[in-house]
């Protein structure tokens, strides 16, 4: 697993950990885990998930200005980690 600094700055994690309503070590542990995904760029999160109006297989997903993306697949669904 690559350092989560790398992947996230700490501004970021405080951000979105408001709308997942986790506290910044818990949205670590979750993407440690791969509970939560971290994109890069709208296009990673497009290739992955397509262009829709709404995306039913994801339990909550927040785009930052800066445009990263940072989803939670619902469990139980083909994107969720099984984890």
């Amino acid at each position: 697993m690559e350092n989560i600094a790398n992947i996230v700055h700490i501004g970021e994690l405080i951000a979105v950990s408001e709308v997942f309503e986790l506290n910044p070590f818990r949205m670590v542990t979750f993407i440690e885990n791969g509970l939560i995904e971290v994109f890069e760029t709208k296009e990673a999160f497009l290739a992955k998930y397509g262009i829709k109006e709404t995306y039913e297989e994801l339990e909550n997903w927040c785009e930052l200005n800066n445009g990263k993306i940072f989803t939670k697949p619902k469990v139980g669904s083909e994107y969720d980690s099984g984890q």
